[in-house]
């Protein structure tokens, strides 16, 4: 299982002292670039994290892909399952016997497992945290369907199977148009958005942390983003990790 060693501090708050194991095809990693615009990094390689703690930046993305047989056994998972409601505060630690207790036994499911588990330390050792709020959910439905901003810090997301979140660079956002500012009008009506080509949409298997509100030394709001609209026949298996402390 392959490693990622000690990476150098991202200012004064954040040393990544090891981000374990990640299931992430190697010859990607190798071919790395970076990719920064304004209020946004990401990358193929999981260091890339550590550029939340840039002020500028509200959203990080690494544009990560599962290793095929990590990703059949999601799929099989998700089709086989119509419900997963899962919710917790854990260390990173009993993430692993946690999950594997309430996973059906697949001769795969230690693939998943370990990749949540490493999902959890990493999201924990970004933020010098010993426990974290972990959500894993099948959903059939679009859980936040109007653009918005987390009253939190920060927010870990991916998601395994389906549709990943949506969301708007900071030049094609008009903020006045959030919550009552829309004035009861959905998203395409609202003139939330510039155009329909500025919705910017994560993609299945990366991991995104997401800046909120709450950040209180952030030089720009939370990043404004949305659930995808999720047809009757989709379904979505996402992964969220907040502070707990």
């Amino acid at each position: 299982m392959m490693s990622y060693w000690p990476a150098s501090s991202f200012g004064k708050h954040c040393q990544i002292l090891s981000l374990h194991g990640m299931q992430l095809d190697m010859s990607i990693a190798l071919a790395s670039q970076s990719v920064t615009e304004e209020h946004l990094r990401k990358d193929v390689s999981p260091l890339v994290m550590t550029a939340i703690y840039d002020p500028h930046i509200n959203l990080v993305v690494w544009q990560r892909q599962l290793q095929i047989e990590l990703q059949n056994y999601i799929d099989a998972l998700t089709q086989g399952l119509n419900a997963l409601q899962l919710r917790t505060v854990i260390a990173p630690a009993e993430v692993g016997e946690w999950l594997s207790g309430l996973l059906p036994e697949d001769p795969r499911r230690g693939l998943f497992v370990d990749d949540v588990r490493q999902l959890a330390e990493m999201y924990a050792d970004l933020f010098e945290l010993t426990t974290v709020g972990l959500r894993l959910s099948l959903i059939h439905e679009t859980m936040c369907p109007r653009f918005h901003t987390d009253h939190l810090i920060c927010r870990m997301v991916t998601t395994y199977h389906g549709q990943g979140s949506e969301w708007l660079k900071e030049e094609d956002v008009d903020r006045s148009k959030l919550g009552a500012g829309a004035k009861g009008l959905p998203d395409h009506l609202s003139g939330i958005y510039r155009h329909q080509n500025a919705i910017q949409q994560l993609q299945q298997g990366e991991v995104a942390l997401l800046k909120g509100d709450g950040w209180m030394d952030s030089q720009v709001s939370g990043i404004v983003h949305r659930s995808p609209h999720i047809h009757k026949t989709e379904k979505r298996l996402l992964l969220t990790l907040d502070f707990a402390e």
